[in-house]
């Protein structure tokens, strides 16, 4: 099992545009705090971006840029330059044909930026933050930024139409973009959680062995025999890479799709407790409030109430 593509697929991830902007001469924009993740991408020209908690980055044609918690992000012609929160009204002033316009139209060439924001189900929107790294930044002269151009402009096409299941579409392409995403950082700068555990060969197997299974009883034991490892040295190599213990892993993995199983409804509490490995409604209620904070029921209904 590709233990990547169950937790993106389990997001149920959808995407909102948050539109375009072009800027010339000296300007700044604050993009205000938003609820999920968001992708900027530079389609012509250049610009410094910074967030909340990082020093500034070039930017040039072609850069693509994830930020995960995106609090303040920031653009600018140049490093120092003033900057301007882009809400409601700054929107309102400057939107030209659809277009965020900014700066000084008779000086230099422009600058354009189309941003995005990345949303997901409430259940498990934990997991996307967890998964993500801080900031991910892809330069023009990557292979993996020439495919997520051509995923960026065809989500652009799909969210400008109307044709029957556009929102299936924009889904699955948000996903596409995601994973591809995230298997660069796997390969180039991989960090504690999920992306740490499929780096390595063996923890991933691990990994695939705990997805395609979740209810089963696993030890430390069995999946380091099953990846042909000692018991010692998985489970330090495993803590260190996923920075969870093995078994702590696993029951995350089973709360988590009790979330969605939970958000999505039509469930019995056995008929739960059992897909995610539980003997017993009680005892899988036990556990979902431990680690969740309340019994699943009461969670259910947040859920419900979240979703609107």
């Amino acid at each position: 099992m590709d233990a990547l593509a169950d937790v993106i697929k389990l997001l149920r991830l959808s995407t909102v545009l948050l539109g375009s902007m072009s800027a010339r001469g000296r300007w700044g924009v604050r993009v205000p705090e938003q609820s999920g993740p968001t992708f900027y991408f530079v389609t012509e020209g250049r610009c410094w971006f910074r967030t909340n908690d990082s020093g500034p980055v070039e930017l040039q044609e072609g850069d693509y840029i994830l930020s995960a918690r995106p609090l303040s992000d920031s653009f600018q012609n140049e490093i120092g330059a003033q900057t301007e929160l882009s809400d409601d009204a700054f929107k309102a002033r400057h939107t030209v044909d659809g277009e965020i316009r900014i700066g000084d139209e008779g000086s230099g060439p422009a600058t354009r930026v189309l941003g995005g924001l990345i949303q997901c189900d409430p259940a498990n929107a934990d997991l996307l933050i967890g998964l993500l790294p801080r900031l991910v930044h892809v330069p023009a002269t990557e292979k993996t930024a020439v495919r997520l151009r051509a995923l960026v402009s065809i989500i652009l096409e799909e969210a400008a139409d109307s044709r029957p299941g556009r929102e299936a579409v924009l889904c699955r392409l948000i996903e596409v973009m995601l994973i591809e995403t995230l298997r660069r950082e796997a390969a180039w700068s991989p960090h504690a959680g999920l992306l740490g555990g499929l780096a390595d060969p063996q923890l991933a197997q691990a990994l695939g062995h705990i997805h395609a299974d979740v209810a089963r009883g696993w030890t430390v034991e069995e999946l380091a025999r099953r990846v042909g490892m000692s018991r010692s040295v998985f489970a330090r190599r495993f803590s260190e890479a996923v920075g969870v213990a093995p078994v702590e892993y696993l029951l995350g993995w089973r709360m988590a799709l009790a979330k969605d199983v939970l958000l999505r409804g039509g469930n019995t509490l056995e008929e739960v407790a059992e897909t995610v490995g539980y003997q017993s409604a009680s005892a899988f209620s036990t556990a979902f409030s431990q680690r969740v904070g309340c019994p699943p029921s009461e969670y259910a209904a947040y859920l419900r109430a979240a979703r609107g």
